[in-house]
């Protein structure tokens, strides 16, 4: 499995959690040496205890933790059976050869997961705050509803469904880009973010319920779902024009 723009490895240590090996892709050094760490640090040492070290807790799975551009990936063509690219292609200059990139390392077959900021709430921190589309390294571009299925259509990609998620995300960086970004220790910014933090460790039923019906306005992410066709779209259409 392959999971570009890894970070500090959220989905690289939640895959591990399963017999698989997953290379955790990053352009920032800094942020593979923490997912590095958080996989195999002593329980209660470190933010992702919950996952415990690879030898217990059913972590079963191994990462490898690569330095490398989305626009230009170090791997031959066809050789993760999964892709996980999780807000990536807002940040890269090239974003379609990013999808390039993607397709070309994906086997036939491979499912893949592709998650970009929804139009609306992405606006709303654009307009509000100048420093949340200034910050060095941050968002460079805001997609269209439908744009990035599109693009990945046009890849070649079959994407099955696309989800909104993350709405409680879009309310903490709301109150962030109002209050400032970079002051995320104002009253209430600090407090929301308390409020995740109980959210994501306990997970109450009724408050992932009142999250679900929230993504349907304010979900901060669209995820497309889908994989590489086992038969490329345009070997696939030769077909079926002949039959």
């Amino acid at each position: 499995m392959l999971d570009l723009g890894s970070g500090n490895g959220r989905h690289t240590i939640e895959a591990c959690r399963w017999p698989c090996r997953v290379v955790s892709v990053d352009v920032d050094a800094e942020e593979l040496r923490k997912a590095r760490y958080y996989l195999r640090a002593p329980e209660g040492s470190d933010p992702f205890q919950r996952y415990g070290p690879q030898t217990k807790d059913g972590v079963e799975g191994w990462a490898d933790f690569i330095v490398a551009d989305a626009q230009h990936l170090p791997f031959r063509e066809g050789v993760f059976d999964k892709v996980v690219c999780t807000e990536v292609m807002e940040h890269i200059t090239d974003d379609k050869q990013g999808i390039s990139e993607l397709y070309r390392v994906a086997k036939p077959g491979a499912g893949v997961a592709v998650s970009v900021p929804r139009h609306g709430p992405e606006r709303f921190f654009w307009a509000v705050s100048w420093e949340y589309w200034h910050t060095p390294g941050g968002h460079i571009r805001i997609y269209e509803p439908g744009e990035m299925k599109r693009y990945l259509q046009q890849q070649g990609f079959q994407i099955d469904k696309v989800r909104h998620r993350h709405a409680f995300q879009s309310i903490y960086w709301g109150l962030r880009c109002t209050f400032g970004k970079n002051h995320e220790n104002r009253l209430l910014t600090r407090l929301f973010f308390r409020f995740m933090s109980w959210y994501h460790e306990t997970r109450p039923r009724k408050i992932e319920y009142v999250e679900a019906a929230a993504n349907l306005i304010l979900g901060k992410d669209m995820i497309h779902y889908g994989r590489k066709p086992e038969v490329p779209v345009a070997a696939r259409e030769r077909v079926e024009a002949a039959s």
